[in-house]
């Protein structure tokens, strides 16, 4: 299961430009099915660079190596972001991928930051093939889940944590439509909402 908000904010205006982006992509080849998904600064445009976290997956993505997957994409993206000069530090942004290798589910998440000269960006924690990942990325703290008995109740307790971030008055770039989507060796579809 993978599941996150609609709501993009410009953090330069600090504007709602919309609460209907699509945060959730699937991605597949004859060696690997993927699904990702990236929050925070996605798209960027300076009068230096444009540049897309998604559309930089896509293009990686039909490139890395599946045997080293999390490894060889952040490289992969560090080298992208290289180009990206700043002056400044910060967290930029969270990207969630979940895949299949070899018929067992794996998963990583990768963050991006801005270390006072370029963006770059490092692995954060790796999935092992026993079915147990959990990863997450989102605005309310100390967040704890218990495995649940059925697909029904993880996208329950799923969709409840992203309403909580939603709810939360301190995360107001996340909001909108909460989407969540079922991930299987048959492929990714999306789940209707529950309310």
């Amino acid at each position: 299961m993978i599941g996150a908000d609609s709501r993009a904010l410009n953090p330069i205006t600090n504007q709602i430009e919309t609460d209907e982006e699509q945060k959730i992509f699937a991605f597949e080849n004859p060696l690997i099915s993927v699904v990702f998904a990236w929050a925070g600064i996605v798209k960027t445009r300076t009068p230096h660079f444009d540049f897309s976290l998604v559309e930089n997956s896509k293009a990686i993505l039909a490139k890395v190596n599946c045997q080293i997957f999390a490894e060889d994409f952040n490289t992969r993206l560090r080298a992208r972001l290289s180009g990206l000069e700043v002056n400044t530090t910060g967290e930029c942004a969270r990207g969630i991928f979940l895949y299949f290798w070899n018929g067992a589910p794996m998963g990583f998440e990768i963050r991006v930051f801005k270390n006072g000269s370029t963006w770059d960006s490092y692995v954060n924690g790796g999935g092992t093939p026993n079915g147990e990942i959990i990863i997450l990325s989102g605005g309310v703290e100390s967040s704890e889940f218990d495995k649940p008995a059925s697909l029904n109740q993880a996208k329950g307790m799923m969709e409840s944590y992203i309403q909580d971030c939603i709810d939360d008055p301190r995360n107001k770039e996340i909001g909108g439509k909460v989407r969540i989507g079922k991930f299987t060796l048959d492929g990714f579809e999306w789940m209707p909402a529950l309310r």
